[in-house]
């Protein structure tokens, strides 16, 4: 009865119970220990949310007050937290224990030598948080109290704001503004639950009777430009308006003279604050920054103009960087206010203009400077926006622009579909790539993540679509290049190797994307797509409503052309020195501040609608409030039990294991009727026992693995191992625990049954650097067993578990790596070779990796010649895709895996110059993969090997040397930039 009136409480009311809140419910609060049913009685939501209410006004906690905010016209509804509230209430939660105080430097050794390189992650370890330090260092002692010998401490403010809409219909938003602390790690930071998040205020908009204030002293209010020019003008004010509230007086005397707070661990310290970072998309930027949206000179940091927007990465657009930069006009922005508060003068009219439009500056005082004073850099303050400005900015410019181009030729909707198809037949990989199930060519309601997914997967897909070799060879080598500079900007372990591979990365992509505009794009005269004209005729229709004398254009489409003049394209040659100065990008990243706008948008929910943001500070204050006991009874409940605290539990333990195969026997599978069922004639089970001895047997010996086998064994070694009880059992599941690159744990799961079935391992001729580092094969089973060994009249009985696989090789003849900016290929070892199937110890797993089919060789049966079930195929499938490609883009890791470089990577390629952009000559990535595909030569374990054996047990290299003509020149658009004084690669 009690599981029948949960479930109806459940399935009824309100709609916002899911079924992970009703399990919570049940274990969080209904089994608990301490939960008692009789202190229920007379329970009312209402009445005990009030006096939560009371309880928290007498905590201390910072909450949410409401303010006026004044713009020569009061402005009510203002929702904040004092900034300063907020950081002494910081140091009485549990994540004060995991601040930084004194920032440093990181460092690691290079291999081979003695020699250490600088690494960037964290902020406090950011050159811009060292060189603060540094200066607060030097700052005198507050005035009243001249003799202060307490440490000085640097706390690092980062913000976030953007308006989010708070539901799917509606025009309900929430503008917020977030703070986080620099001090704390980002891998706490970034994880929305961690509580590193602080609200600090809900910025209001213009209400509907500031339309009526407006109209009655301007005359020109039925203008609409002079009326939108206001408006606009209104909306710049609150925004300094709001943060001149926020840097109250409170906050300029932490700032100049520190605040004094005892910390964790009694110690008393004085804190200066200090705002390193403000991210925001582009319209906030141009808010904060003081600039005109779409003005003559575009860029929050630099003077470049409009026209010279499409020259990211030449010399003349680094000196531009350099030497013009943005500095705020505060003599000039006073003088334009004159104008306008003083004369009467409109805000848009050419007095104003003449003084500021040739910088694109507005006549706002900024309210960073004029609180914290002229020396504040509010330029440097606006780190890069990689979500908006890459994802959703340059690569989604050229992924339409593509499209457009496909629907070009005759028979363009083909392609087009074609196209879908591929990406739908694209694995999923993870937590990583996540499957296409719909259009990817409509791009419907796509977030960032979703682009990120096109770009990772894209080489492969658009291979031979458009009509040219020439063309699809500059838009492969266009696509990986800015596949790799997608994987590198996003490192979140940089060191000065990565930022110099980096920054000419940059370089050449934007020749590379210059030279696809006019030597490609040119050739195909595309208009814009259906969605295109469809979203600019609702929008025309709109402003023809609201202006009845607007003509309304036809619905025709308009002709596109790949547009390089954004800022987006230019802000691209900013990543490298934001992460110098600042760490990596997702120290900062906008991501964050989407991420935190879950918790305001679950708060809207509770609300009933009026007033939102009222009620959703309110909702808040009761969230942190409860946040605040709840980390109490933990830290009580660990004090009890702290006499188990060396204890580690079973998946903490499991973490730090290679891999982890469960030992369940619930699947045991009989060995004789494996191999005698009806699918005894499968090519996969073929020599299945005696590959399974000599695997398990090597194994027990301690034989070194060479790819195929442990060596080779008489009959009698191999009847002195068996099974016990001749079975073993079958599991669905392998973990595989590794270290990423950036020294973090991570895991993948292999499941045969799953698209995540293909592992890589290292090859056994890794010590030759012309030989690819991996090799491949698709798990077919993961098995465990009991091992019996007959040693010299004793029986020795050993558990082992093992994997069943079947190889993968190389495709011959062909070349990949960076020179060539191509992606490894493999395929299928043909069943005609001895070890097309075989097995592998799980220990030598290194993580899965993700393969994306070759969609222009097709599909094929020659490498497995059945069209019966066997066990080598998914279940449905009668034959295979001819090769893959080895995808190093679907994750930063398996990009440092094969790039090399990683700082957690032992034995990494990286330590070759296979990836280098300064390699000359030939390099690794010109051979090769191991393992050759289609070998029909037997192996002969007794013979010297050799490279040019394809049935040897090294799975030999092939012929590196090939003379191919897919390199492209200079004329295509690679080396364009190095007759322009910036250097060559």
């Amino acid at each position: 009865m009690s599981i029948w009136r949960l479930m109806s409480w459940a399935n009824s009311g309100g709609r916002t119970k899911s079924e992970s809140e009703t399990t919570r419910l049940v274990n969080d609060v209904l089994l608990q220990e301490d939960f008692n049913p009789a202190d229920l009685m007379g329970f009312n939501a209402h009445a005990e949310s009030l006096r939560l209410d009371r309880a928290q006004n007498s905590s201390g906690l910072p909450k949410f007050q409401e303010a006026t905010v004044t713009i020569e016209f009061q402005l009510p509804g203002l929702q904040y937290r004092s900034i300063i509230s907020v950081i002494k209430s910081i140091f009485a939660d549990p994540l004060a224990k995991k601040f930084h105080f004194t920032p440093f430097k990181l460092f690691r050794a290079l291999p081979g030598g003695d020699s250490l390189e600088r690494l960037y992650s964290e902020m406090y370890n950011s050159d811009a948080f060292i060189e603060e330090h540094d200066r607060v260092q030097r700052l005198p002692s507050p005035p009243d109290q001249p003799n202060c010998k307490l440490e000085k401490v640097v706390l690092g403010l980062m913000f976030w704001s953007d308006s989010t809409h708070l539901a799917s219909f509606g025009n309900a938003s929430l503008w917020p503004i977030y703070m986080m602390f620099g001090n704390l790690s980002k891998y706490i930071r970034s994880r929305p639950n961690s509580g590193a998040c602080q609200h600090i205020a809900y910025i209001p908009s213009l209400p509907p009777s500031f339309h009526d204030f407006a109209s009655r002293f301007f005359t020109k209010w039925s203008t609409t430009k002079q009326r939108e020019g206001l408006l606009t003008h209104c909306r710049r004010e609150l925004m300094h308006a709001v943060w001149r509230f926020l840097l109250d007086d409170e906050f300029l005397h932490a700032y100049r003279y520190g605040i004094v707070i005892r910390c964790h661990d009694g110690t008393e310290r004085r804190f200066y604050p200090r705002i390193f970072t403000y991210s925001a998309d582009y319209p906030e930027k141009v808010l904060l920054a003081m600039i005109r949206d779409k003005g003559k000179c575009p860029c929050p940091r630099c003077l470049v103009e409009k026209s010279f927007l499409d020259r990211m990465g030449l010399f003349q657009d680094l000196r531009i960087r350099t030497t013009r930069l943005r500095q705020l006009l505060i003599d000039v922005v006073k003088k334009a206010r004159e104008y306008i508060y003083r004369r009467g003068l409109p805000i848009n009219g050419t007095a104003v203009d003449d003084l500021l439009k040739a910088t694109s500056s507005i006549p706002t005082v900024n309210a960073f400077v004029d609180r914290l004073g002229d020396d504040f850099n509010v330029s440097r303050m606006l780190v890069v926006d990689f979500l908006h400005e890459i994802e959703l900015g340059v690569w989604r410019t050229l992924f339409t622009h593509l499209i457009r181009m496909l629907y070009v030729p005759s028979n363009g909707p083909d392609l087009v579909a074609l196209l879908d198809r591929r990406y739908r037949q694209i694995p999923a990989f993870g937590t990583t790539i996540r499957r296409f199930s719909g259009n990817a060519s409509e791009m419907k309601k796509l977030a960032a993540r979703d682009f990120e997914d096109l770009l990772q997967c894209a080489i492969p897909v658009f291979e031979q679509l458009l009509p040219k070799n020439e063309h699809n060879n500059r838009l492969s080598k266009l696509l990986y290049r800015l596949a790799e500079w997608h994987a590198l900007a996003k490192l979140r372990l940089h060191s000065e190797t990565t930022l110099g591979w980096l920054e000419t990365t940059t370089k050449e992509v934007g020749a590379l994307m210059r030279a696809f505009r006019d030597k490609t794009a040119k050739d195909f005269e595309t208009f814009e797509l259906t969605r295109e004209r469809d979203a600019r005729t609702r929008c025309q229709t709109q402003t023809a409503s609201a202006t009845p004398s607007s003509n309304t254009e036809t619905s025709t489409r308009k002709a596109r052309i790949l547009n390089l003049f954004t800022y987006k394209f230019h802000a691209m040659g900013d990543y490298t020195p934001s992460i110098r100065l600042f760490a990596t990008i997702d120290n900062y990243s906008t991501q964050t501040g989407e991420l935190a706008h879950r918790t305001v948008k679950a708060f809207y929910g509770l609300t009933n609608k009026r007033d939102a943001r009222k009620q959703i500070a309110k909702h808040y204050n009761r969230a942190k409030h409860l946040q605040q006991a709840s980390a109490g009874l933990k830290k009580a409940k660990e004090l009890e039990q702290a006499g188990d605290s060396d204890t580690p539990s079973a998946s903490q333990f499991q973490c730090f294991l290679m891999h982890f195969i469960s030992e369940n026997t619930n699947h045991s599978v009989s060995l004789h009727a494996f191999l005698a069922n009806e699918n005894r004639d499968d090519s996969a089970k073929k020599d299945f026992w005696p590959k399974l001895q000599d695997h398990l047997l090597g194994r027990l010996l301690k034989r070194d693995f060479d790819g195929d086998s442990y060596g080779s064994f008489t009959d009698a070694e191999r009847n002195s191992i068996d099974l016990y009880k001749k079975k073993f059992y079958a599991v669905k599941t392998m973990r595989i625990n590794y270290t990423t690159y950036d020294v973090r744990r991570d895991q993948d799961v292999i499941n045969p049954r799953t698209d995540h079935c293909t592992v890589m391992v290292h090859s056994a001729d890794d010590g030759d650097p012309k030989k690819h580092p991996y090799w491949y094969a698709r798990v077919l089973g993961i098995f465990h067993a009991d091992v019996i060994r007959w040693d010299n009249g004793q029986v020795e009985i050993e558990h082992m578990e093992f994997l069943w696989v079947r190889w993968m090789g190389a495709e011959p003849q062909y070349r990949w790596g960076r020179k060539v900016a191509k992606l490894p290929k493999i395929g299928f070892v043909a069943e005609s070779d001895p070890y097309a199937f075989g097995f592998l110890d799980p220990a030598l797993v290194i993580r899965a990796c993700h393969l994306i089919p070759d969609f222009v060789t097709g599909r094929t049966s020659e490498l497995l010649n059945t069209h019966q079930v066997t066990a080598a195929r998914p279940v449905g499938e009668t034959d295979d895709w001819g090769s893959f490609y080895v995808n190093i883009f679907v994750d930063r890791d398996m990009f440092m895996r094969h790039a090399g470089g990683g700082v957690g990577h032992i034995g990494s390629v990286a330590d070759n110059d296979s990836f280098s952009p300064s390699d000359e000559g030939e390099d690794g990535e010109g051979n090769a993969l191991p393992h050759p595909r289609h070998s029909t030569e037997s192996d002969d374990s007794d013979e010297d090997d050799t490279d040019n054996d394809v049935g040897s047990n090294n799975r030999g290299d092939r012929d590196s040397d090939l003379d191919t003509d897919d390199d492209l020149g200079p004329d295509d658009g690679e080396d364009l930039y190095e007759d322009d004084g910036y250097g060559s690669p």
